[in-house]
């Protein structure tokens, strides 16, 4: 291939500063492989295209969750990629020495060293870029809403002083708020609302879209409100917060009724129901835990109104674990020495459709195990998996007879019941108690002679 022309380099430069990062790495790496000096001049290129990724990310750690999408699905502020990428290419043109000086305090910087100096600097410079040459940053055929997306940005980053301070304490803010976290935190809001109108408001924005668990925000709500009841707080100008979480819930309470209120469809569904049970009354937990709320009140009456629909479909569900769990280990009975009779397990076992409706319905039930206490159905969860445990004991036992006793068996017939109820017990009760089961299956020396039926 030879070397590569300049200007053909030019193109290939442009080209590579549209590739995300994802398809980035690998291409690194192929090209690392080859000895060709057209190749090698590319790589090289690649190569600094994903260290200014890096250092980009570094002076702006506390916003580049604004600009993706919550894993969570809560709405929250979203900022588009081009103008994070337009406005470092700007600042890459504008402020050369302090793009240089980056580049060297990113390549020696480590998880727990300050905050260089220069990454204020060029924050600082890119605000500045966004209110006084905006038309530098806005791609072709922008309209008034990229205009204003700019500005709103340069008021987010008149905040990265404070943000980066209160992100860097976030893990410590996570456990009980006391009277000294909570005083910094109201020092910082107020500190926001300073640099503009709305800066407490986007100064919580932006703490939400660092919170992995984005129902957490509600903490810090009631902190800076000074924790005030749901009357107050949903008619306040933090109100966004409260119901953007409790449509949250409400959304999810209406794919969970379309989950569970399909009794003849896949029992796949199952598992995913329990996953939106879970996230459902974790947003709830959160927002009760932060905010005093009243019967009456207007959010009150909607969180109460989700927990008993919740709890219903929940108990309504709960009442057919155990005959699923009974069809899924089938027994029957057998005729011996006249009206004498035993329950044997039918060998054949359950249909695969029976069998995996039990395993889904285990998965449902290990998935709302968490929040079965906050949600109101934990005593029915209790009795409902102690007896599916006294189904598969009993089912065991059955077995376990067979395997033991003097008349002949089929033992591959046998293991395959044995693999069956166990593999059960282990999904809903975990190893240790399937391991004891296990043990008690080797002692019994399934497959001993004389061991098959003739």
């Amino acid at each position: 291939m030879g070397v590569l022309p300049e200007q053909r380099l030019e193109k290939v430069r442009g080209l590579v500063r549209t590739l995300p990062v994802a398809l980035l790495r690998p291409l690194e790496n192929s090209l690392s492989l080859s000895q060709d000096e057209g190749l090698t001049a590319v790589r090289r290129l690649v190569s600094a295209e994903l260290e200014s990724h890096y250092i980009k990310e570094s002076v702006f750690r506390p916003f580049m969750p604004l600009f993706e999408a919550r894993e969570d699905g809560l709405e929250g502020v979203e900022f588009p990629n081009w103008a994070l990428n337009r406005l470092w290419r700007a600042l890459e043109r504008h402020e050369p020495q302090l793009f240089a000086e980056a580049r060297v305090a990113a390549r020696g910087l480590r998880g727990d060293d300050e905050t260089p100096v220069v990454f204020y600097r060029l924050v600082t410079a890119g605000a500045a870029i966004l209110r006084d040459t905006p038309d530098e940053i806005l791609p072709p055929n922008a309209d008034e809403d990229d205009a204003e997306t700019l500005t709103e940005l340069a008021c987010y980053l008149d905040l990265h002083r404070l943000l980066r301070s209160a992100v860097l304490r976030l893990p410590d803010w996570m456990g009980r708020i006391d009277t000294e976290k909570a005083t910094a935190i109201r020092l910082m809001f107020k500190d926001a609302g300073k640099t503009s109108e709305d800066g407490g408001l986007r100064f919580l924005e932006a703490l939400f879209a660092n919170l992995d668990d984005g129902a957490l925000i509600m903490k810090f709500v009631a902190t800076v409100s000074d924790r005030p009841n749901d009357r107050f707080l949903s008619e306040s100008e933090l109100a966004g917060f409260g119901e953007r979480l409790i449509e949250a819930a409400e959304m999810r309470l209406k794919v969970l009724e379309g989950l569970l209120r399909r009794r003849n469809r896949e029992t796949a569904q199952l598992s995913e129901a329990g996953a939106w049970v879970t996230q459902c009354l974790t947003i709830l937990h959160s927002f009760e835990q932060s905010i005093e709320l009243s019967r009456d009140g207007a959010w009150g009456k909607r969180v109460t109104k989700i927990h008993q629909s919740i709890a219903a479909l929940v108990e309504d569900r709960l009442k057919g674990v155990e005959k699923i769990v009974d069809i899924a280990l089938p027994l029957k009975t057998e005729r011996i020495f006249g009206r004498a009779t035993r329950d044997v397990p039918d060998f054949k076992g359950a249909s695969e459709e029976n069998y995996q409706a039990a395993v889904h319905t285990i998965a449902f039930l290990n998935q709302i195990r968490p929040t079965a206490n906050h949600g109101g159905f934990a005593s029915l969860l209790t009795r409902t998996i102690q007896g599916c445990e006294t189904i598969m004991d009993a089912y065991f036992e059955v077995v376990l007879g067979i395997a033991v006793a003097d008349d002949p068996f089929d033992a591959q017939a046998v293991m395959g019941c044995f693999e069956r109820v166990t593999d059960l017990m282990q999904a809903l009760f975990g190893e240790d108690k399937a391991n004891i089961a296990r043990r008690r299956i080797g002692s019994a020396d399934v497959f001993r002679l004389p061991k098959n039926v003739a």
